[in-house]
């Protein structure tokens, strides 16, 4: 299977302003969604997803028609969309406007049920999960974080949710390390090993980290890794969706072509 490289935006809260992020929340402005969307595609972008974590617990809609439109204005390629989707009517609206798939959260993890529920409409292919995790204790033990209660669920392992996203039916799912995210210090490679006792059925991707070509490389070239989500490396350096794709290439790593 041909590994990806998926360029993030993250919405402020309430605007169509594209923000950098620590630790999962926002912290810099970059300039707007539109700007942002018409970057990425110039620098050979193939597919992007948009985060608005704020819509997930404040009451906001995950998204407007302002947002539908500039994505459909600015770009030809798929867009994924995370933040606020509560159920399969609001999963639905967003699919049929502009998105190509929809990444869960919050409302997982309050019942598992609805993303087998959502699944069920508009497709396995276009719903996956979203789990931002943290490391807690000398140990290294890896916890799901929620984002709207600002804490870690520690009653069940990371493991478990991995296993149940797949149960439920998602399409993909991505691991986001919160203590990495803004660092560009590398992504989580000590996840691996707790990859290999996961049964696996579906891509994994990894987010949370990434500043240079090598962090992409170290963790693509393994089988249990399916795509990279970064956001802070294309506005902090000079790397582009296309000069990471050619990196990992040179590595012998099969890449999606832009």
């Amino acid at each position: 299977m041909k590994k990806r490289i998926i360029p993030s935006i993250l919405l402020e809260s309430g605007s169509t302003n594209a923000c950098l992020s620590q630790e999962f929340s926002p912290w810099r402005t970059v300039g707007t969604l539109a700007q942002q969307l018409k970057l990425h595609v110039s620098r050979g972008c193939d597919e992007l997803l948009i985060i608005n974590p704020q819509s997930s617990f404040n009451g906001l809609l995950p998204f407007s028609d302002r947002i539908s439109k500039l994505i459909v204005n600015n770009t030809d390629i798929p867009v994924a969309y995370s933040g606020g989707i509560r159920d399969s009517a609001t999963a639905s609206e967003c699919i049929n406007k502009c998105f190509d798939k929809v990444f869960l959260t919050s409302s997982f993890l309050d019942s598992p049920k609805i993303l087998s529920e959502i699944a069920s409409i508009v497709g396995v292919q276009s719903v996956g999960v979203c789990l931002p995790y943290r490391c807690i204790g000398e140990s290294s033990n890896r916890f799901v974080w929620d984002f709207g209660r600002r804490e870690c669920l520690t009653k069940k392992p990371l493991q478990y949710y991995i296993q149940k996203v797949f149960e439920c039916g998602a399409g993909e799912i991505l691991l986001y390390s919160v203590d990495r995210d803004g660092t560009l210090n590398g992504l989580d490679e000590q996840i691996l090993p707790l990859l290999q006792s996961c049964d696996l059925s579906r891509p994994v991707l990894l987010g949370g980290g990434a500043g240079k070509p090598e962090h992409f490389v170290n963790v693509l070239r393994s089988e249990l890794v399916q795509g990279v989500v970064a956001s802070s490396i294309f506005s902090l350096t000079q790397e582009t969706p296309s000069t990471l794709r050619g990196f990992c290439l040179e590595d012998g790593i099969p890449m999606r072509k832009a």
